[in-house]
């Protein structure tokens, strides 16, 4: 199994303009935490600071909800049925 890919960020820089770097990151997250039976995953890494933004179990719903909304907006519905499988797994 190829290991995904961790977004890197500076330490200043917007998150929101990087909306979809780090659902995508979410999305490929979750999906491998499921499947490995984990209890949080690494959304993305500051960058040059060893320091990594994670996500637990419990807010997986939440921030998958957050990416069905902006997948919803881009309509990008192919995104959005991998998101309500995931859900449904959770």
């Amino acid at each position: 199994m190829v290991s995904r890919r961790i977004p890197i960020f500076e330490y200043n820089e917007e998150l929101k303009s990087k909306k979809h770097q780090v659902y995508e990151s979410l999305i490929k997250g979750v999906t491998e935490a499921i499947k490995t039976d984990k209890e949080a995953i690494k959304l993305c890494e500051v960058k040059n600071s060893g320091i990594f933004i994670t996500v637990e179990k419990p807010e997986w719903k939440n921030s998958l909800d957050s990416a069905l909304e902006y997948y919803i907006d881009t309509e990008e519905y192919e995104e959005c049925s991998k998101i309500k499988d995931l859900i449904n797994k959770l």
